[in-house]
């Protein structure tokens, strides 16, 4: 909040905040802006941008409707100030307004509209980045604008491609948390996971570490626990020392044979009851797998010392 403000303060008294907004993300958008004048009179617009518009369009749509609106007035006060700052929430729109080919951007309206005022009027036009939600009364006040009423008549606009992609994976992803949440199976891995989460460590992993592990927090790595719940005449028990067991935490915890190769890998079982192996950050997460494969490894070798023409006695 406070470098945001600092930030304001750097400009001129000219500001203008525009903002988008839409229900999640895509659905009955709206834009609002809030335009500051040098003699602090203020001025407000809003509008609703079409039933299926995405925020990065109502954000381009917020600040090209401040610039027309600059334009109605400099038509009518040429000399009203000579610096003037728009701010931004998005930082997505105010790069892509950085690159040279537009041509084919759903900006080029947006960039057009800029080029025309300042080719036409003597200003010094900024478009400044700054936080949404800290605060800062101008930013606040375009939210509320944006999201004035979202029922109101909306436009009727082409949706884009990039829209429809959004929307399309919206929907897939509410269809996949309605039956994540109520379905029956991966309930162990529900507990510790009910929704997706972008942050998780296992996305910056190579290929075969994410396979891995997730195979070990749904219980469904190749051991005999679950193999034997798809092949019975496979026995559930452990490739090492012969215990029954029914999931790999007993592989990844208990078992003694795997002790020296556990402590080389593994932390402490005390953080987390064990559950750190699995759900922590990336270098712990490598090791887990390397673990896993060291273990497969060992496992192949008792399984080729234990065949017999061919057939092993743990299938």
């Amino acid at each position: 909040m406070i470098t945001a403000q600092k930030t304001l303060d750097t400009y001129p008294e000219h500001w203008i905040h525009a903002d988008g907004s839409a229900f999640k993300s895509t659905i009955n958008g709206g834009y609002g802006v809030r335009i500051q004048y040098p003699e602090k009179t203020k001025e407000e617009l809003s509008e609703s941008c079409g039933s299926n518009c995405s925020n990065y369009e109502e954000e381009a749509f917020a600040i090209e409707a401040a610039v027309f609106q600059l334009t109605s007035v400099f038509s009518l006060y040429p000399k009203k100030t000579q610096n003037i700052v728009i701010f931004s929430d998005s930082k997505s729109v105010l790069k892509a307004l950085q690159n040279e080919s537009l041509q084919n951007s759903s900006l080029k309206s947006l960039f057009l509209t800029i080029d025309s005022f300042l080719k036409t009027y003597d200003v010094n036009l900024t478009l400044q980045w700054i936080p949404g939600h800290c605060n800062i009364t101008g930013n606040e006040r375009a939210d509320i604008l944006a999201k004035k009423d979202p029922t109101a008549q909306q436009q009727n606009t082409t949706t884009s491609f990039r829209t429809a992609q959004q929307i399309i994976q919206n929907n897939s992803t509410e269809e996949w948390l309605n039956g994540w949440a109520t379905g029956k199976t991966g309930r162990s891995l529900f507990t510790y996971m009910a929704t997706p989460n972008p942050k998780d460590s296992i996305n910056s992993l190579e290929r075969r570490d994410r396979v891995i592990i997730f195979r070990l927090r749904t219980h469904h790595a190749p051991v005999n626990a679950h193999l034997n719940r798809i092949q019975p005449m496979i026995p559930p028990v452990c490739h090492f020392c012969d215990a029954p067991y029914k999931t790999t935490t007993y592989l990844l915890f208990q078992c003694t044979s795997l002790q020296d190769l556990r402590e080389e890998y593994l932390p402490p079982r005390g953080l987390m009851h064990g559950i750190h192996y699995i759900y922590s950050n990336s270098p712990q997460l490598k090791k887990t797998s390397t673990f896993y494969c060291q273990m497969s490894s060992q496992r192949a070798i008792l399984s080729a010392n234990d065949s017999w023409f061919g057939f092993s006695k743990y299938g």
